[in-house]
């Protein structure tokens, strides 16, 4: 957003340095604001998570009060949601994510959203399918947005809490 910021300005100091009594085109301004915008982006990169297992869970201490979200019928949890701090594994690396203050409360402590250096993740509770949802287990949706504000990965599945 900065480096657009500084695009838009830059240009406009660019067009300030014509001839005197030049015209101003808005529409060529405005393709090269877009051209400018267009080459600050990052390329699209999906985020593709891995399963959190038991010996991570144990390793890094995650078995604390919170909220966990499996994909389908997985026994590993794909994030790990604290008070303070949630967690999900992207390849060989656990990433670590801040719970966003403003997000809605979950059971445990946990919350919907969580921030992380590049990227956030949100949990929305799903309509229940039928399955005996209750205030600790209920169907949802992991959504992973990129730094960009792009969907890199969405998941449906289940989330399990405990006190």
């Amino acid at each position: 957003m900065r480096k657009t910021i500084a695009a838009v300005v830059c240009l406009g100091f660019l067009s300030a340095c014509g001839e005197e009594g030049a015209s101003h085109d808005p529409a060529k301004a405005a393709r090269d604001v877009a051209m400018v915008e267009k080459m600050s982006k990052e390329p699209f990169k999906p985020i593709l998570p891995v399963v959190i297992t038991q010996v991570d869970i144990e390793r890094y201490g995650l078995d604390k009060p919170g909220c966990s979200f499996h994909k389908n019928r997985d026994k590993d949890p794909l994030f790990i949601a604290g008070k303070d701090e949630a967690f999900m594994r992207v390849g060989a690396e656990l990433k670590r994510f801040s719970a966003k203050d403003v997000s809605a409360d979950l059971p445990g402590g946990a919350r919907s959203t969580y921030v992380g250096l590049a990227s956030w993740i949100d949990l929305v509770r799903l309509p229940d399918d039928g399955s005996g949802s209750d205030a600790l287990n209920w169907p949802a949706r992991l959504i992973v947005h990129d730094a960009q504000e792009r969907v890199a990965y969405r998941a449906d599945g289940r989330v399990s809490c405990r006190t």
